[in-house]
C-alpha cells in the first residue's frame, strides 16, 4: 500500500531518505504544495473546507501533470449529495482519472463506475468499519482497474484494517508528526514482508 504525504517535496524526500521508503504525493488546496516529481493523488478538501479556486488551479495542472487520482467534492457523510456534486463536476474533469468519495449512504446510490478511476474513502468513521463500504470497495475491487485510496488514516489500526484492501492511503497527521507516520509505515512494511513469505 501506497502512502502519500501533504507535504513539500523537500520534506517528502527528506521522508524517503529518513525511511528508505518511497512515499507518493498527496496534493490539496489546503495547502497547495508544488509537485514532487513522484506519483501523487489530488484531494479536493473539502474535509475541512472546500476552496473552489484552489481546487481548480490544482486541477489545471493535473491536467498538465496527471495524478493517479483526481478527487471531485464531496459531502462528508451524504453519499447522495457527493453524487449531486460529482456531476455537477464532472465536465471539469474531463480526460482526467475522477475519483468518487465513498461516503455514508453509498448502499442506497448508484455509483458512476464508468465515470471513475478511483474510490476515495471517506465517510464518518462508522461508515468506514461498516458493510456498506466494505460492500462498495468490494466491487471496485472485482471490477479490476479502479483504485482504492483510503482517507485519514492516521493510527495503525486504522492502517491493519486497510491492508490488503487499499492501494493507498493519507491523513493529515502522519504527514505531520513522525511518530504516526513511523507507526503507521510499520504496519505496512511487515505487511509487505509478511506477503513476501507467501
Amino acid at each position: 500500500m501506497k502512502i502519500m504525504l501533504d507535504c513539500s517535496p523537500k520534506k517528502i524526500a527528506e521522508y524517503d531518505e529518513k525511511y528508505s521508503h518511497d512515499f507518493w504525493q498527496l496534493r490539496t488546496p489546503l495547502t497547495q504544495y508544488a509537485l514532487s516529481g513522484k506519483p501523487y493523488g489530488l484531494d479536493n478538501g473539502c474535509f475541512a473546507q472546500f476552496k473552489k479556486a484552489e481546487w481548480l488551479k490544482l486541477i489545471a495542472d493535473a491536467e498538465k501533470h496527471k495524478p493517479k487520482f483526481v478527487t471531485l467534492p464531496d459531502i462528508v457523510g451524504d453519499a447522495r449529495r457527493t453524487l449531486e456534486l460529482f456531476e455537477h463536476f464532472k465536465p471539469i474533469t474531463a480526460g482526467l482519472p475522477r475519483a468518487l468519495v465513498l461516503q455514508d449512504g453509498i448502499g442506497e446510490c448508484s455509483i458512476p463506475w464508468n465515470d471513475i478511476a478511483a474510490v476515495f474513502i471517506g465517510g464518518t468513521d462508522k461508515f468506514k468499519c461498516s458493510q456498506e463500504c466494505a460492500n462498495a470497495v468490494k466491487t471496485a475491487k472485482m471490477m479490476g482497474n479502479i483504485w482504492v485510496h483510503v482517507g485519514r488514516v492516521n493510527t495503525t489500526s486504522r492502517a491493519r484494517g486497510w491492508m490488503g484492501i487499499g492501494d493507498s492511503l493519507d491523513g493529515s497527521g502522519i504527514s505531520r508528526f513522525d511518530d504516526r507516520l513511523h507507526e503507521v509505515l510499520s504496519v505496512i512494511q511487515a505487511n509487505e514482508k509478511q506477503e513476501r513469505l507467501f
